[in-house]
């Protein structure tokens, strides 16, 4: 069950997520005109166009059609031709006034007859088409009419009918204008495909319709457009049944994969720390929820979800340097589930941050609130910062949801406790009280035990020290210190370092009675850690502190006396090994500071062998196997005990007498 339990995890929270995933495909609107908008208040999250209806564009087809123009070739070889026909004139003067005529008839166009009725006319000259009116152009009959009106204008002495009839010039004048069918259905097909399919514009942040109205024709109109813009971006209409919900699956199997790869990244040892892990997996789910929970005509309130209380408590219960990788991968879904996604992850992200950052000098008392002012600040940045960019001012309701999203960031801390009893987990906050050693439990092992408090203070001050070093909790090793003797609160006399000059608990006790009192401590320790309601983590560093090592000095004793070597069963701690790198420290500085205080010579030499001896044996006797510690940090750790034991023995300055005055 232990080995399948991760994968089972990971199952319900893609199942939870599929539940809740926002089809960000689909247009979820339903309305008709002439009903009620049943939704909240509609506003425009993208530009997007006001489509034409069908009945406009047919409409504005109709007219262009019946607006279309005919389109005629002009020959510029015709009027040479024509000309040709009056060359044979007797005089320049008529032929002057024959050319200048029929010049500026052709030059306007002569047609046999117009086509249409329409006002205006297409000519084409080569690949120049032009509009003119239609009034401008000649008929042939026309033509003619107008050449006799010039040839009478011009009051020549020559009879202009005879002339006319001499020489046949009604004939003469040939149209050049021809009508073109092919031109002509090209302009017309080109007028119907410059009808534009818009009228008009939408831009983001516009009110489209509020709650309760009635959808007019024109609103309709409006929404038609949205839906279509919503469909074309974001590519709804391809993908329908099967294909929809597969896309669904990877997007949650993607989403979902980042989240675990970055928990991988961080801190690979979560994944054999089932409640650890399990809580981390509720935060993700209650963001997913928080980021999908909200339809896209509402998608404003995520702008007062407090996103940033995830980093609160995250930090609370684990290491500073995996909150940020882990919140920015949380938050992944806004980018890809959220239209606004972009400035929402941002505005988020640098909040995050520097609540992570201040939250180490606020975080006592009222001072908490003063992370909200720079969650705000955070906040605002990123949202003034998009907004100057899109020239759009800023939504009075945007300010003061951010305003309430920074200070529900700190209200929603509470919670914390919560998540502790939920996850048998333990918070900082909760490991700064138990480290207080004004507590009501370390007061009266100070007055019952002193010896025992004084030890326990400095063990605390090794692991803490030894911890740090290599990347530990280092609060919480601390407190594991404070308490991992406090059993002894049952028995103080018991131990030598309570026992007053000349008194011995054991002088009349066996070998084996002594080393039951003595291995008894853990079991009382359990016991007032559940009578107080110590953490978990810590009742494990009372219980794994000696591990299955032997009390050696009443089992030396008892071989010496005669006893049975291979009785060891009576001499041997009844703890379990230490799981976890803090416990192993713990471990160990336990019995370095105990072995340091019968230390003859406080050389640099005489610790480094004694710390060494203490370690290695530790080692050999398989007590710190299970943990995770590496060989690399036992010998940091080894390093770090040499160190401070140095500073808490060094040598001190022998006073001079004074002399005496004679």
């Amino acid at each position: 069950m232990r080995k399948i339990r991760i994968p089972l995890l990971f199952l319900a929270v893609a199942a939870i997520m599929l539940f809740f995933f926002t089809d960000r495909n689909s247009f979820r609107y339903r309305y008709q005109a002439g009903t009620p908008w049943n939704y909240e208040s509609l506003t425009a999250t993208f530009d997007f166009p006001i489509l034409k209806s069908e009945e406009q564009l047919q409409q504005e087809r109709e007219q262009k059609s019946a607006q279309s123009m005919d389109c005629y070739r002009y020959d510029e070889n015709v009027l040479s031709q024509v000309l040709g026909a009056f060359a044979a004139f007797e005089t320049d003067s008529l032929r002057q006034v024959v050319t200048a005529s029929l010049e500026g008839i052709y030059l306007s166009g002569v047609v046999s007859s117009l086509n249409g009725n329409g006002d205006m006319i297409s000519v084409r000259r080569g690949k120049k088409i032009e509009q003119v009116p239609a009034s401008d152009v000649y008929t042939t009959g026309e033509a003619c009419a107008r050449f006799l009106e010039d040839l009478n204008a011009a009051a020549l002495e020559v009879n202009v009918d005879s002339l006319v009839a001499k020489n046949n010039l009604a004939e003469a004048i040939v149209p050049n204008l021809y009508y073109d069918p092919q031109t002509t259905a090209t302009l017309a097909r080109q007028a119907l495909e410059y009808i534009s399919p818009t009228s008009g514009m939408v831009y983001t942040g516009q009110r489209i319709v509020d709650r309760g109205e009635i959808v007019t024709v024109e609103t309709a109109r409006i929404l038609d457009s949205y839906k279509a813009e919503f469909i074309s971006s974001y590519g709804g209409s391809s993908l329908t049944g099967f294909m929809l919900h597969l896309s669904h699956l990877l997007m949650v199997v993607l989403l979902l994969a980042m989240y675990a790869l970055m928990i991988y990244s961080t801190d690979r040892s979560l994944y054999s720390d089932f409640p650890r892990l399990s809580f981390l997996m509720l935060l993700y789910v209650l963001v997913y929820v928080a980021v999908t929970a909200f339809p896209a005509s509402n998608e404003t309130i995520l702008y007062l979800i407090p996103f940033c209380l995830y980093i609160l408590y995250v930090r609370e219960f684990f290491r500073n340097r995996v909150c940020l990788p882990l919140y920015l991968a949380a938050l992944l879904p806004l980018l890809a589930l959220r239209d606004n996604g972009v400035v929402l992850y941002l505005m988020n992200a640098l909040a995050g941050a520097v609540l992570l950052i201040s939250y180490k000098y606020f975080s006592r008392g009222l001072r908490q609130f003063a992370n909200s002012l720079f969650i705000f600040i955070a906040l605002m940045f990123v949202y003034g910062t998009f907004k100057v960019t899109t020239g759009t001012p800023l939504e009075n309701r945007i300010v003061l949801y951010l305003a309430l999203n920074s200070i529900l960031s700190i209200i929603g801390y509470p919670f914390v406790f919560l998540f502790e009893r939920m996850f048998s987990l333990v918070s900082q906050m909760r490991l700064w009280e138990l480290s207080d050693t004004n507590n009501a439990l370390l007061l009266e092992m100070s007055r019952k035990a002193p010896g025992t408090f004084q030890h326990s203070m400095s063990v605390a001050n090794l692991a803490e020290a030894a911890t740090r070093a290599i990347g530990g909790d280092s609060r919480l090793v601390r407190v594991g210190a404070l308490y991992h003797d406090i059993g002894k609160i049952n028995n103080p006399l018991c131990f030598v370092e309570n026992q007053a000059a000349g008194d011995n608990y054991h002088k009349d006790l066996s070998p084996q009675q002594s080393a039951h009192d003595i291995i008894k401590h853990v079991e009382d320790g359990l016991v007032q850690a559940k009578r107080h309601n110590l953490p978990p983590q810590v009742a494990d560093m009372i219980a794994s502190h000696h591990g299955t090592t032997k009390t050696m000095y009443f089992y030396t004793k008892y071989c010496n006396a005669g006893g049975d070597p291979d009785n060891v069963e009576p001499f041997t701690y009844k703890g379990k090994l230490p799981q976890t790198k803090e416990e192993a420290v713990l471990m160990m500085a336990d019995s370095v500071e105990a072995a340091s205080r019968s230390l003859r010579d406080y050389s640099q030499e005489s610790i480094a062998a004694m710390v060494n001896n203490i370690v290695d044996g530790k080692l050999s006797g398989g007590q710190i196997a299970k943990s995770d510690i590496t060989l690399g940090e036992i010998d940091t750790i080894k390093h770090i005990f040499v160190e401070n034991l140095q500073q808490v023995y060094h040598g001190r300055v022998a006073y001079p007498k004074p002399k005496r005055r004679k």
